[in-house]
C-alpha cells in the first residue's frame, strides 16, 4: 500500500517544510531544511521512521529515496547517512516544479513500505539563504 501526503502551499512564516506521513503503524516524517518550500540547489533533508509508539523502529533490512518531478522517470537516488532511525540526505532540485519523493523502508521479516511526498518547489531561495 502506498501512502500519499500532499503538500502544495507553505505557511506564511519562515521554517523548515515538515511533512508527515503514515503506513500500516509506522510514521515518517520528512524535514526539509529550507526556508517553507526547497528551492533550486542543494536542499538537506532528514527523514524519521518511528513506530506506532514513537519509537525508532529496529531491524531495518533496507531503505532508500529516490525523487524527481512529479510523474517523469528517471528517479534520482538520494544516497543517505544513517543514526538510529534518522536518514540525512540532499534533495537536489533542478527546477522549480511539482516533486515526488518515495521514501521506501524494509522491516527484516516483513514486507517493504513506500511513503510518498509530493510537494512544490520555487525558484530561488529566499534572501538571506
Amino acid at each position: 500500500m502506498l501512502a500519499m501526503l500532499m503538500l502544495l502551499a507553505a505557511s506564511a512564516e519562515a521554517g523548515n517544510m515538515v511533512v508527515n506521513a503514515s503506513i500500516d503503524g509506522y510514521s515518517v516524517t520528512m524535514v526539509v531544511f529550507a526556508d517553507n518550500l526547497p528551492s533550486l540547489g542543494a536542499n538537506p533533508v532528514v527523514f524519521e521512521l518511528r513506530d506506532s509508539s514513537g519509537k525508532e523502529v529496529p531491524d531495518i533490512a533496507d531503505v532508500g529515496v529516490t525523487y524527481s518531478v512529479a510523474g517523469f522517470m528517471p528517479r534520482a537516488v538520494m544516497p543517505l547517512s544513517v543514526a538510529g532511525s534518522t536518514y540525512k540526505g540532499v534533495l537536489n532540485i533542478t527546477k522549480a516544479a511539482v516533486w515526488d519523493c518515495f521514501f521506501v523502508f524494509e522491516k527484516r521479516g516483513e514486507k517493504q513500505r513506500s511513503v510518498r511526498f509530493t510537494f512544490q518547489t520555487r525558484d530561488a531561495a529566499p534572501s538571506g539563504r
